[in-house]
């Protein structure tokens, strides 16, 4: 894979680029954030590291302006800023995963490993499913010939209701398939990325195709 490194600590960037090397990734380092910002919108890389505290311009605003951007290339954080809300924050943003400092190579190649997988082995290529179509290479839907760009975690959540439909699935189940996160963080991180998945699939003036079930959770419906 073709991995662009966004870290200021000159020691930590040479181990984890000395890492990439020998697993047989092509890698580029970036030190700021406007370079990185640059770097970051260049779509022939398939994976981005990204420090938060990086000068000029910190990870949390590159991400967000590469979802912005329609640029969906996997991001793993990886940074000193543990708390919870830092966490949270991160995947709300546009991020894939997020593992903090300090971390073992093991953990941070098998991290890289599953994000990988995760991009490229979810659904077929074009699937065909009750007057939808989706794309997984492109995250892109089309329903009903009206076709929308999805964000990860957006076509991560169409993915797992499709895959659902009918059923109840319940925020604790979302927040560990979509986020990983097997603890509720206190906020409205599932409403809210349904909310803008609702925005972006449902017909106006119609019912939307995700309801919701107070107390229990979502239920998708394809066809209404």
């Amino acid at each position: 894979m073709k991995i662009l490194i966004a870290e200021d600590d000159p020691e930590l960037a040479r181990q984890a680029l000395g890492w990439l090397d020998e697993a047989g990734h092509q890698t580029r380092w970036c030190t700021h954030g406007r370079e990185a910002l640059k770097s970051a919108m260049d779509p022939a890389f398939d994976m981005v590291i990204m420090d938060v505290g990086l000068p000029e311009v910190d990870g949390f605003e590159i991400v967000t302006r590469m979802r912005g951007n329609a640029i969906r290339t996997p991001v793993l954080f990886l940074t000193a800023r543990e708390s919870v809300t830092d966490r949270v924050h991160g995947l709300q943003v546009g991020g894939d995963d997020y593992l903090t400092k300090p971390f073992a190579h093991p953990e941070l190649l098998a991290r890289i490993d599953a994000l990988h997988r995760r991009a490229t082995n979810s659904l077929a290529t074009a699937t065909t499913k009750a007057g939808w179509r989706l794309d997984a290479v492109r995250r892109r839907v089309q329903v009903r010939d009206v076709t929308v760009d999805l964000q990860p975690r957006e076509w991560m959540l169409l993915e797992l209701f499709m895959a659902n439909e009918g059923k109840v699935l319940n925020k604790k189940f979302l927040l560990e398939k979509v986020w990983d996160l097997h603890f509720d963080p206190g906020t409205n991180v599932v409403d809210v990325m349904v909310c803008r998945l609702r925005h972006k699939i449902d017909p106006p003036d119609q019912a939307s195709h995700i309801q919701t079930l107070r107390g229990k959770g979502y239920v998708f419906q394809a066809g209404i």
